[in-house]
């Protein structure tokens, strides 16, 4: 919670999930001077096994539903622009659970991911129609190779979502910091700061 908020006005929300092998405090950081510049509420969770629930039974996408609606329990969020992001297994599990039938998620930013194949057998291409995304991916790759970005964003596409594919050049398997800014313009109008279009523009 930005500490100069003034205790009732009503705020976006933005949900950081962390890679394989990271945690919530940490990827935290990753978000922490945007929250507090642009005037956000951020929640970076961290998950119940080694990494998100992406196969077998799905413990962590309840826990998240939970937080959200405990976090809107007690601040003002501002329901319409919840925004779920994360990167590489944060990113592939963002897009998992944003696009389940009881997501509370509006816009979803996987970085570094990939469209996992349960999206397929969950019904979760056909809800993604009209759905929000801004897909983001390094040229150089070398977990995730590009290919497989530019498969997914066809395929997101061709499911009717409302995409934005970034593709870096130059950017590996690593967090895109410098798209944080794009992200949240392109997330919630209330977010855009002066010179952001020109910024925009640029990339």
């Amino acid at each position: 919670v930005p500490e100069w908020w003034d205790g009732s006005a009503e705020m976006p929300l933005v949900v950081a999930l962390h890679g394989g092998s990271g945690d919530g405090r940490g990827f935290m950081w990753s978000w922490l001077r945007e929250a507090r510049g642009r005037g956000f509420f951020l929640l970076a969770p961290t998950a119940q096994g080694s990494t998100w629930s992406m196969m077998g039974e799905d413990i962590d996408g309840p826990a998240l539903r939970a937080m959200v609606e405990l976090v809107a329990e007690r601040w003002p969020v501002k329901r319409s622009s919840i925004l779920l992001t994360g990167l590489s297994d944060g990113a592939t599990y963002s897009l998992l659970t944003g696009l389940a039938e009881d997501s509370p998620f509006t816009a979803i930013a996987p970085m570094s991911g990939v469209l996992h194949p349960a999206n397929l057998e969950r019904g979760n291409m056909q809800r993604a129609a009209g759905r929000r995304i801004y897909l983001v991916h390094g040229a150089l790759d070398w977990m995730f190779p590009v290919e497989t970005a530019r498969w997914a964003s066809g395929q997101l596409r061709e499911a009717g979502a409302d995409l934005v594919y970034r593709e870096i050049d130059g950017l590996s398997h690593t967090y895109a910091r410098d798209e944080n800014d794009r992200i949240l313009s392109w997330f919630d109008a209330s977010l855009v700061l002066p010179g952001d279009g020109e910024k925009n523009k640029e990339g």
